[in-house]
């Protein structure tokens, strides 16, 4: 046999040798890197699913948390990985949508480094007001904007953060001169807003319905497609006159580039069965997180979508990371 056919017979048997691979995954426990610590809406969302992921695939699916550098150090950590499905990635807005277009040199690519498999779940920002702020509608915030230039403020997580972004989409779409005011981290954001620090911030429905709830911040409008399950009064931007002024975050779960054709579309398959219980739903919700279900190719077109309105945001505001 010479070298030519032994070419050939190597490439006919490749896909079936995978093929045979992927029929027996998982062989072993697979891990899910969540890049923030625990308890935040990622986390929640990646034990949610994973949990009944390894009861369906009859492996465990460990979470396992390496937050760092706005998910850079997970997302790091999982692009290095070797592609054979049993490292897997909960990634977020800020992992593959924002961070490209913030930070020069990051070490994996969003699109290159990754298959998307499944995105599960998102929370909309939502606009919050310190309660002694005089205004009870996206309509009165903007008019008392554009009445006192300067006047008002928002809070933000730190140049970059999801909150930031949200700001300045809100500035530039409402035309509004507002001042960001960056915090290190949610917790001093959220407490400035709701000891009148600063005026506002933008607070994922996951964590700010309680407060809402509560009175201790006013909402205003849901930055989200729809509206929020957790706060289903307050109504979306595109309701009050802004479509097109959409923030949200999002949680999905991706591979490093390389996995098995075979591989991502049983991972997508048992996710899907996963998130159409209705058990499943009901505990995203009552979290905080509106269950979606975007696969493969689905997720991909979605991520460029995402990727293409980052920038344009990033871009105008000319916002770099700290």
């Amino acid at each position: 046999m010479d070298i030519k056919q032994m070419l050939l017979g190597a490439a006919l048997t490749a896909p079936l040798a995978t093929a045979a691979w992927a029929q027996d995954y998982p062989r072993q426990p697979i891990r899910l890197v969540v890049p923030y610590a625990a308890g935040g809406m990622t986390d929640v969302v990646a034990r949610i699913v994973g949990q009944r992921l390894g009861d369906s695939l009859g492996q465990p699916v460990v979470v396992e948390n390496k937050p760092g550098a706005s998910t850079i150090t997970g997302a790091d950590f999982v692009a290095g990985s070797r592609p054979d499905g049993y490292t897997l990635l909960a990634a977020t807005n800020a992992t593959l949508s924002a961070n490209p277009w913030l930070y020069k040199n990051l070490r994996y690519d969003a699109v290159k480094s990754f298959n998307p498999i499944a995105l599960v779940a998102m929370a909309p920002s939502v606009i919050v007001l310190n309660p002694k702020v005089p205004a009870s509608t996206l309509a009165e915030l903007v008019q008392l904007a554009k009445g006192k230039p300067g006047s008002l403020s928002y809070a933000s997580y730190g140049n970059g953060s999801s909150a930031h972004l949200a700001g300045e989409l809100l500035r530039t779409r409402a035309g509004i001169d507002v001042l960001h005011v960056p915090y290190k981290g949610s917790a001093p954001a959220k407490a400035a807003t709701i000891t009148g620090e600063v005026s506002m911030t933008f607070e994922p429905a996951f964590t700010g319905a309680p407060l809402i709830k509560g009175g201790q911040l006013k909402a205003v409008a849901v930055m989200g497609s729809k509206r929020s399950d957790a706060l289903p009064d307050v109504p979306t931007v595109a309701e009050v006159g802004y479509p097109g002024m959409e923030m949200q975050a999002w949680v999905g779960f991706v591979a490093p580039a390389g996995v098995p054709q075979p591989v991502l579309a049983r991972l997508a398959e048992e996710i899907k069965k996963i998130m159409a219980a209705p058990e499943v739903q009901k505990q995203l919700v009552s979290s905080g997180a509106e269950p979606v279900g975007y696969y493969l190719g689905d997720f991909a077109a979605y991520l460029k979508d995402e990727s293409a309105k980052y920038k344009a945001v990033i871009e105008e505001a000319r916002i770099k990371a700290e």
